[in-house]
């Protein structure tokens, strides 16, 4: 990020020097401070913003990897509002064509992959988030079998 310096001089009463964000407006968690330094007796107190965390969409998984056919668990309720608002919707998508709301879900796959799920939250102002989180799913889910004597591989003792 560049630093945009500009010097403002009224001749006579003071000059400022103003730092600036390149015309943008500062996003994201965090402080914003804005100093005047003027060269005359006038003193200009220092002036501090708090910018609110933004609405943050926050899942996990489990398990993770899982096989096919077992559910995988999803939950969003660690995702959050900006202060003073509320989560009024959990949707997801599950990365196979399969879509479910809730804030948890569960979710079984029918082959071996890579699927990223994606989490969309919005809030009762209508401001979205979306986090995602791959899940691993591999082999078959396991399956009754028949038990192997010696008998049945023609072996005798």
């Amino acid at each position: 990020m560049s630093e945009m310096r500009r010097t403002f001089v009224l001749i006579g009463l003071f000059a400022a020097l103003l730092v600036g964000c390149e015309n943008k407006t500062p996003v994201g968690p965090g402080t914003v401070t804005v100093t005047q330094t003027t060269s005359s007796t006038t003193t200009i107190p220092t002036t501090t913003t708090s910018i609110a965390p933004a609405t943050r969409a926050l899942l996990t998984a489990s398990p993770n990897p899982a096989t096919v056919g077992q559910q995988v668990h999803v939950d969003g309720s660690g995702s959050m509002a900006l202060p003073g608002r509320s989560l009024i919707s959990y949707a997801w998508n599950f990365g196979d064509g399969t879509m479910k709301t809730g804030v948890t879900s569960q979710h079984d796959y029918d082959a071996p992959g890579t699927y990223t799920i994606v989490l969309t939250v919005t809030d009762d102002a209508g401001q979205k988030a979306t986090g995602s989180l791959p899940v691993m799913v591999g082999g078959t889910a396991a399956t009754a079998s028949t038990p192997v004597t010696a008998g049945s591989l023609g072996l005798s003792f």
